[in-house]
């Protein structure tokens, strides 16, 4: 494929994923990931993206809106969340950070999953207001804790270090986190440093993590490392996910890899 072609291919892979791969762009390519990487470098020098280990984001926008992300690649993310039910049982505690996956997940545990006395330890409204029980529902035992701190929109959580310590108060059974990307050298790792700093307390005190990723974050590399590889018990993605030239290799490094059929 010509230069021009291929620099093409890329803009468009960041326009629809918000981040890419450079396996991911030499795979469609059909050229070396060495290939891809001068490509990289010079649209980064024209300004057209930034490069990260193993790939590139887009410029701007950094990071899609929360209300066009929820609604984006939303069949995978719900097929993750379904799956991702059968890891959990009555009576856990678990930790939840913001994301659009994880709203999702929060629509499924409060739906029809049959999950009684949760304890749901999240920095995120929209999740806290989700899984809060109702006047008028059927008590299932939930006990909802938002975590204070510094907020911010897009979506409503907080975050700094009163977000840090209030987590540092609990342990956890389970800690549910969905990652800006997840790579093999870098593992769970998040584009802004202070979403990362929330993502590692949660995932630090807990006994039981939990990563969940759609086909467009694997393979990808982010700015922030928040859980190494080796450290992940489940990662949970989408069929998609089996296209990825390293998913073979994160198989073997997560024993606990599921694909969500």
């Amino acid at each position: 494929m010509w230069q021009e072609e291929r620099q093409q291919k890329i803009r468009t892979l960041l326009a629809a994923y918000g981040q890419v791969s450079a396996d991911r762009v030499a795979e469609e390519c059909g050229v070396s990931r060495e290939t891809i990487r001068r490509d990289f470098v010079e649209m980064e020098a024209a300004g057209e993206l930034k490069r990260l280990r193993g790939g590139a984001v887009p410029v701007t926008p950094e990071d899609p809106a929360f209300d066009v992300r929820i609604t984006q690649r939303l069949k995978e993310k719900r097929a993750i969340c379904v799956r991702a039910l059968s890891l959990l049982h009555d009576g856990q505690t678990i930790f939840m950070d913001g994301g659009s996956t994880l709203s999702i997940m929060a629509e499924e545990i409060a739906g029809r999953s049959g999950l009684r006395d949760l304890t749901i330890i999240t920095n995120s409204l929209e999740i806290a207001m989700t899984l809060a029980e109702k006047p008028d529902e059927l008590s299932r035992g939930f006990r909802v804790v938002l975590l204070g701190g510094d907020v911010k929109h897009n979506p409503i959580e907080t975050y700094g270090p009163a977000t840090i310590n209030e987590i540092q108060r609990f342990r956890a059974d389970v800690s549910i986190i969905s990652p800006w990307g997840i790579d093999l050298r870098g593992g769970a790792m998040d584009h802004y440093a202070h979403s990362a700093e929330v993502a590692r307390a949660m995932t630090d005190n807990a006994a039981t993590r939990i990563i969940l990723a759609d086909h467009s974050k694997v393979g990808v590399a982010a700015r922030v490392a928040f859980c190494a590889i080796e450290d992940i018990d489940y990662l949970v993605v989408d069929p998609k996910a089996r296209t990825i030239p390293a998913f073979g290799a994160f198989a073997d490094a997560v024993p606990g890899l599921i694909v969500a059929e």
